[in-house]
């Protein structure tokens, strides 16, 4: 009962941190009222064929950008890491990473990294529509540390520290996050419940200068507005659909509640045969997005040294084009170490 009691005191906490974040806007269009916008790029190819459907179902490392507990059901190997790449529009690339050690307390530490890069682009201005001649890199990093434990047989919590940073030849800005999760095994069907909150970080302000030129002069700009980071809670539940034999399908409903868009709701499904070969799909529904409904594949390869499995996600919205990701996850040690 005081485990309980601490537990119920800690979320409670927690969510009257988030109320100034998430509930002030609520009802009111918030698009365009936070920067840091490729926290919003899902990472991993699991997840991304699931339309980010992901706090109840994923496991692997990858799991602590989007819910921290679930770093506590994951391979039961001391080591598992995960890489993911993504081919964005116009060139964009991104790359993912997360390490994570279990022990046998039931405790897991992860580390994570997400790094956008956009390539060079052209320098353009009022004048200049067409280009300089110049052309200039934005980058974008996210790392941090996570950790999670068991609280009971049913009951994990997770929770993970970040820093974030972006660049632009003229500014550049930094922030420091927090990922605070859990999952509840509810003991029917398979059936979880999670809650997760995503990027709670405070108001920054740009550092830099920008050369601004008009007609008779060129202005420079060295005070910015401050911004935010997007800020999310989600809500999942899901469960077992069907189960036969060496057959089974995982379903997930998903209610996402963003700080500078829209609210949304998702469902995904995840095929599975003898826990070698995976098939999963999803939808995020979002008036004005245009979005497809995403799909993937994995293949699970069992291995002397522990697992390997490779994962392929393919998703799009309508006018932007398609998306791939491919991820690669391994995972290895003795059970028992």
């Amino acid at each position: 009962m005081k485990l309980w009691g601490m537990t119920l005191c800690m979320l409670m906490g927690t969510v009257r941190l988030a109320e100034a974040q998430l509930l002030p806007a609520f009802g009111r269009s918030r698009i365009g009222t936070s920067g840091f916008q490729f926290l919003k790029i899902q990472p991993d190819a699991r997840s991304a064929a699931m339309a980010g459907n992901a706090i109840n179902l994923v496991n692997e490392p990858g799991v602590m950008f989007w819910n921290p507990a679930g770093l506590v059901y994951g391979v039961d190997r001391p080591w598992s890491g995960q890489v993911n790449h993504l081919a964005y529009w116009s060139g964009i690339r991104m790359q993912s990473a997360a390490l994570a050690r279990r022990w046998g307390s039931g405790e897991v530490m992860a580390f994570g990294l997400r790094h956008l890069q956009t390539g060079a682009m052209p320098v353009t201005t009022e004048f200049q529509p067409m280009g300089t001649g110049q052309t200039f890199n934005a980058t974008n990093t996210s790392m941090g540390l996570a950790y999670a434990r068991s609280l009971t047989d049913r009951f994990a919590l997770g929770l993970s520290l970040n820093w974030i940073y972006e660049q632009m030849p003229d500014w550049r800005v930094h922030n420091a996050t927090v990922d605070m999760g859990f999952r509840y095994d509810i003991g029917w069907r398979e059936m979880r419940l999670a809650v997760g909150i995503n990027h709670f970080g405070m108001n920054v302000t740009p550092q830099g200068r920008l050369l601004r030129p008009s007609l008779s002069r060129t202005d420079t700009l060295s005070t910015f507005e401050s911004i935010a980071p997007p800020t999310v809670l989600r809500l999942g539940l899901s469960g077992l659909i069907y189960r036969e034999a060496e057959h089974k399908i995982d379903g997930v409903v998903q209610l996402n509640h963003p700080t500078d868009q829209a609210e949304s709701l998702g469902a995904a499904m995840e095929y599975s045969y003898r826990d070698l070969m995976f098939v999963r799909c999803g939808y995020e529904h979002q008036p004005g997005v245009g979005q497809w409904p995403s799909w993937g594949l994995g293949w699970s390869l069992p291995r002397s040294f522990g697992n390997l499995r490779l994962d392929y996600a393919f998703a799009g919205r309508q006018g932007l084009g398609p998306v791939h990701r491919l991820g690669v996850m391994v995972a290895w040690g003795r059970v028992n170490d």
